[in-house]
């Protein structure tokens, strides 16, 4: 047991080198204390809060060191006092050891196969282990010996600062187990009868105002690098100006999707007289359009839907599990929510613009997501040139000729505008219409 113990531990660590979001993989815990130990303290992302809690799991050859200084500590002061209280102390460091041992080889085990967790009970092993260890040195204490007097403070002080390394992503957990072996010592003093050593008393206070900051400075530095790579990774995979996916991140969510077998439709978005709105009006109004058309779009998705912005005035979105007549709908769904009501862009005049798509089903259409994009762009610029508020594509049933809503008859200005920006003047959006029939 101790070799596959030995070699579990050694072989990998939760963290090798630099933290990763990519390496948080430890389930949360269930118990509403042990969420209350593991909080960090304040509002932070899922992400970087899942990387916090996988820092707990960091280091795990540490707690190996801990739980075998506890049982040379107990043998020692069995040696030195002969009480047999120390035998008790013993067993119980023994019996803690080899549970404390059997959680850390699990739970690592199972943060390498990316599976559950025993987090709650890795968090109060530990508070259980440094209740013994507490009520040990306290016991340790009250004997009439000096060397294990400066034994038993040396070991309390030497767990504290690994405690502090190893817990400051959970700063009420480590506050928790420093107090609890910071009370043991001083305890333990003031029943030794040695007055001098109540001077650890004194000390006491200050000790816990520097493990206080320690933890906070290296929770904040922590932190602070962590929402930097969080911010980092967001951007490289979003599109700055809409907050949609990017194609980095299109990449990575259809990779996520590549060894799903099952029916679904990807959809190519294209926007009609964008680019007279941005001759016109000019880029900012361009820009406060595309926004819009993004909040439109994201209000007709589901959260399962890849939704992204492939560049300019295109979008791409991929819903899993849909079938071919569902497509049909739901690209007429999408040309009439781009097109049901106007834009009053800032102070400018009201703009109409339309939405012409290409529709590709799965398995009608191909069997890969490579394909299926390559089809559902060819049915885009069929659209395109069968004119404005069009969709085409072959597997959703759609005939040659022009297709959608408003496919059949003339272009009205609509009926509803959608105010974006902050508008300056009456703020009414009075005026005509621009109406931008095609690109």
């Amino acid at each position: 047991m101790l070799a596959a113990t030995w070699r579990c531990l050694a072989g990998r660590s939760v963290r090798d080198h630099a933290i990763q979001l990519s390496d948080a993989h430890v389930t949360p815990p269930v118990s509403a204390l042990g969420r209350w130990l593991a909080e960090p303290g304040r509002e932070l992302p899922a992400p970087i809060r899942a990387v916090l809690l996988a820092e707990l799991f960091a280091s795990p050859m540490a707690v190996l060191a801990a739980l075998a200084n506890g049982l040379l500590l107990n043998a020692t002061a069995l040696f030195l006092h002969q009480g047999s209280i120390f035998l008790v102390f013993m067993i119980l460091d023994a019996l803690a050891l080899a549970l404390r041992m059997g959680i850390v080889v699990a739970c690592t085990r199972a943060i390498a196969r990316r599976q559950p967790t025993l987090t709650d009970l890795y968090l109060f092993s530990g508070i259980l282990w440094c209740t013994l260890q507490g009520a040990m040195v306290c016991a340790a204490m009250r004997a009439a010996s000096p060397p294990l007097h400066v034994l038993c403070a040396a070991t309390a002080m030497g767990l504290i600062g690994p405690i502090c390394a190893r817990n400051y992503a959970a700063p009420r957990l480590a506050m928790l187990l420093i107090c609890m072996l910071d009370a043991s010592i001083v305890a333990g003093a003031a029943l030794s009868g040695n007055r001098w050593l109540l001077i650890l008393a004194v000390q006491s206070p200050l000790l816990l105002f520097g493990c206080v900051s320690v933890i906070r400075r290296f929770h904040g530095v922590s932190v602070a690098a962590l929402m930097a790579q969080h911010e980092s990774h967001h951007q490289a995979r979003h599109d700055s100006l809409t907050g949609l996916g990017n194609r980095v991140g299109l990449a990575e969510a259809l990779a996520r999707m590549a060894d799903a077998e099952e029916e679904m439709a990807v959809f190519c978005l294209d926007l009609d007289g964008f680019k007279q709105v941005n001759d016109r009006l000019g880029h900012h109004a361009g820009d406060r359009l595309l926004q819009a058309v993004a909040r439109r779009l994201a209000a007709t998705t589901r959260s399962t839907d890849i939704l992204a912005r492939l560049g300019g005035d295109e979008f791409i979105i991929v819903v899993p599990g849909m079938r071919p007549p569902d497509a049909q709908r739901f690209a007429e769904a999408l040309i009439r929510r781009v097109m049901d009501k106007g834009y009053v862009l800032d102070d400018g005049p009201p703009v109409q613009i339309g939405l012409s798509v290409g529709v590709a089903c799965s398995p009608d259409d191909g069997v890969g997501l490579t394909e299926l994009h390559r089809r559902a762009d060819a049915h885009l610029y069929e659209a395109k040139a069968a004119g404005k508020g069009v969709w085409r594509g072959a597997a959703a049933g759609a005939p040659p000729g022009p297709q959608g809503p408003d496919a059949a008859q003339p272009q009205k200005p609509p009926a509803r505008l959608e105010r974006v920006g902050t508008p300056q003047g009456d703020g009414q959006g009075q005026g005509k219409v621009l109406f931008f029939p095609r690109r």
